[in-house]
Parts: structure tokens; C-alpha cells; sequence
């Protein structure tokens, strides 16, 4: 299995099985977190070479990944909320690096600040 795909399959469990307790949480939260700090710069440094609109779209979603790391809730509700949202986070950023829209060829100037 690649590492997209054990990220994509980790993520979909994250989403739809009923959400765990106790360690196994706080474990999954820092395991989707960890995908979102490893899969957010792959997708910085693609930004510039992105047409217009998915570059708008990928600045949301790397937006979104700054704000799940720097999330620190610690009670249950708050790490089950944190795992959601590193899951959610994590499959967008995946699927934006697997399927970014047509590249320019070179990495140039970002188009927008």
C-alpha cells in the first residue's frame, strides 16, 4: 500500500468509524495531525505552479491546515473535534497534491499574495 494510500484509508476511518476513546483518540488526532504537517509544505511548494482557481482553493485548505495545527484542545470533545477536523484537512490536502488541475511548467512569482 502507498503512503497516499494508507493516508486516505487512515482518513476515511477517521471520518466514518465511531470515534474512539480514551488514548486511541488522543493517538489518531496526533497520527491525522502528523499527516497534515507533512502533507501541507508538498502542497506549498506546488501553490505557484497552480492555475489561478486551485491556487484559491489550495490557500483555503492550507489555511484550514495552520489552523488544525495550531489547535490545542485537550478534553475529549475537543480531541474528538480535532480529529475530525485533522482528517478532513488531511484528505483535502491529498487530494489537491494528487490531483492539483494543470501545472504551469516552471515554478514562477504566486499569482496573488
Amino acid at each position: 500500500m502507498s503512503d497516499a494510500a494508507r493516508i486516505r484509508q487512515r482518513c476515511e476511518d477517521v471520518l466514518w468509524d465511531p470515534i474512539p476513546q480514551g488514548d486511541e483518540l488522543s493517538l489518531l488526532a496526533e497520527e491525522s495531525e502528523a499527516y497534515v504537517g507533512l502533507l501541507a509544505p508538498k502542497l506549498e511548494e506546488l501553490v505557484p505552479r497552480m492555475r489561478e482557481g486551485m491556487q484559491d482553493t489550495a490557500r483555503i485548505v492550507l489555511r484550514h491546515s495552520g489552523e488544525v495545527l495550531d489547535d490545542t484542545g485537550t478534553t475529549a470533545a475537543e480531541l474528538g473535534t480535532r480529529l475530525y477536523n485533522a482528517g478532513v484537512n488531511a484528505r483535502a490536502l491529498l487530494g489537491l497534491l494528487e490531483r492539483p488541475g494543470e501545472l504551469d511548467p516552471s515554478p514562477g512569482p504566486s499569482r496573488r499574495p
